[in-house]
């Protein structure tokens, strides 16, 4: 329930009277696709940010988080780049062992 009435795009249609029993759907989002990211933003605010009775996000009582966290520093999130690592050296394309000692033969 607290999704469906926090987010104007999930509320169920509205039936008017004039309509004929026809639903509208002045708010909804007409691409699920836009749903699914508002839930997600939705789902990782309420999980992350809001506060409890107890004092506690549900990723605190999950031991997922050490404290509330600011929307801002979700918003705002810039993962640290990974460490580069050099490539490994290229190997030589001249063949090693007997095959390479037949071929050398064979040219002189």
């Amino acid at each position: 329930m607290q999704v469906r009435r926090g987010l104007t795009l999930a509320e169920r249609a509205v039936a008017s009277a004039n309509t004929d029993r026809r639903l509208w759907f002045g708010k909804s989002a007409y691409n699920p696709e836009v749903l699914v990211k508002v839930l997600g933003i939705f789902r990782t605010y309420f999980n992350y940010c809001e506060v409890g009775r107890d004092g506690k996000t549900p990723a605190m009582r999950l031991g997922l988080a050490r404290g509330p966290i600011a929307p801002e520093d979700i918003i705002y999130f810039t993962p640290e780049p990974p460490e580069r690592r050099r490539a490994p050296a290229a190997r030589s394309l001249k063949p090693s062992g007997p095959v390479a000692h037949a071929s050398e033969s064979l040219a002189a």
